[in-house]
């Protein structure tokens, strides 16, 4: 998961083109960026998941196509950001989970 896949193009109009539903949820996490400037420890914050993506909430603008770890309590998750917006003094990445895998001991 070295190289983003990131080709997003701009959507228009109301209807929603997420293959899978959303699941609102609560939970602190901490992630590190990979890609393309990386960064250790960034707090951030679960706001709601799918079957592969989740939305999170961080304190940093993070560009779409940036690759992150998501740490968790029994693996670490490898995403990719699609969409990165300002809400108030947060940004809400969109992220698609790649591959998630054990934490080693």
């Amino acid at each position: 998961m070295s190289v983003s896949t990131w080709q997003r193009k701009p959507h228009l109009g109301l209807q929603d083109r997420r293959n899978d539903d959303r699941f609102p949820c609560q939970g602190a996490t901490v992630i590190d960026v990979l890609s393309p400037q990386p960064r250790s420890d960034v707090q951030a914050r679960i706001l709601d998941a799918g079957t592969a993506s989740l939305k999170l909430s961080v304190p940093v603008f993070l560009s779409p196509g940036s690759l992150i770890r998501i740490h968790m309590t029994d693996s670490v998750a490898y995403a990719e950001v699609r969409y990165c917006t300002c809400e108030g003094d947060e940004h809400h990445i969109g992220v698609k989970v790649e591959e998630v895998t054990p934490k080693s001991a």
